[in-house]
């Protein structure tokens, strides 16, 4: 009765398909993240599979393989050729193990960290705590207590920067400065990228001991040890190392709450010289805080699992004011994380 109101009303009527996928979307990753956790794009790579082939190499009946190859099909992760099934071109490239920009760590932490504290959201709304690991002081301190889910985060960090570190090389001409230095900067995609594409650029990693090692380890697998130091300090507590021109702060400060942001800005200010240059990368909120989408959700992961959220340019550009940086410019990316950059200079 409704519908037909609105269509003689001239107004497009209103359906609740868009409902029904929002509510379905965990069907979606949940599959994702079953394919990724079986290996199925690793161990049919190259070759394909039927049903039968499938359930051998993942140990399924029938039943299951069959559904999960027609719901990666649907999800365009997979194509079919007579009765075989092909990774598509998407999951060949980052699906598979080994592959430069495996994405597949990105999934087993959303899957087996980030999933579970969703199923609480509401009581972080209610109670305005993080969920992940709601016994711990801080988000950081629930990491360092277990390394194994520490290894997990880094590399699920990891797995974001590496298709995103081309972007930020490409929108910015690191050849005109000397050094870099990447503050909390996890598992060094950013600088293996930078070492890569800039010959002439020295490149340092400043971050807490457990997410360097994590790091070396990376570095030293891109055959640029000798390429990029690592300095050791948390910059809460420590400076950071003087030397370097140009300084990112890169999926950094929303994490924290705007107190401590404004003190990593401080720290960051301190470390340039006259002249020298941040480069701030997030996933900025619109400055009305309507989105983009992948800004607002990450928002509320950030309530869920830090004491951060994802703030707007403006903010983010207030801040850097306050910190007495100068010039800043809003550079926007096409990238998986969104939003962009803000880069300003230090007078």
């Amino acid at each position: 009765m409704e519908t037909a109101k609105q269509e003689k009303q001239g107004q497009k009527p209103v359906s609740p398909v868009p409902l029904m996928e929002i509510a379905t979307g965990f069907m979606r990753s949940k599959t994702l993240f079953a394919a990724v956790e079986l290996e199925l794009f690793t161990r049919i790579s190259g070759t394909g599979a039927d049903v039968a082939d499938l359930g051998r190499l993942l140990s399924l009946d029938p039943r299951p393989a069959e559904m999960l190859l027609t719901a990666c099909a649907a999800l365009g992760l997979l194509v079919k050729r007579g009765a075989r099934f092909y990774n598509s071109p998407l999951a060949e490239e980052y699906l598979v193990k080994g592959k430069p920009q495996y994405f597949g760590g990105r999934a087993m932490s959303l899957d087996r960290a980030t999933y579970p504290a969703w199923r609480r959201l509401t009581e972080a709304l209610k109670t305005n705590r993080a969920q992940e690991a709601p016994d711990q002081s801080t988000w950081t301190d629930a990491l360092a207590a277990n390394p194994e889910r520490q290894r997990m985060f880094i590399e699920s960090m990891h797995s974001r920067a590496v298709p995103e570190a081309p972007a930020i090389a490409n929108a910015v001409d690191f050849s005109k400065f000397n050094q870099l230095l990447d503050v909390g900067g996890g598992s060094g995609a950013y600088c293996i990228e930078l070492a890569r594409r800039f010959p002439s650029l020295k490149v340092g990693l400043f971050d807490l001991p457990s997410a360097l090692a994590i790091a070396l380890e990376k570095i030293a697998e891109a055959g640029l040890t000798d390429r990029i130091s690592t300095y050791r300090g948390d910059f809460f507590k420590d400076e950071l190392p003087k030397g370097s021109d140009v300084l990112l702060l890169a999926h950094v400060l929303h994490d924290w709450g705007p107190d401590k942001d404004r003190l990593i800005l401080g720290r960051c200010f301190a470390a340039l010289p006259s002249g020298g240059t941040l480069i701030l990368r997030e996933a900025m909120m619109n400055d009305d805080k309507t989105g983009p989408l992948t800004a607002a959700l990450m928002s509320l992961q950030m309530l869920n699992a830090t004491e951060g959220r994802n703030y707007s340019w403006a903010e983010y550009t207030e801040w850097m004011e306050q910190a007495g940086f100068r010039e800043i410019r809003r550079v926007e990316l096409k990238t998986t994380g969104g939003s962009g950059l803000l880069i300003g200079r230090r007078p």
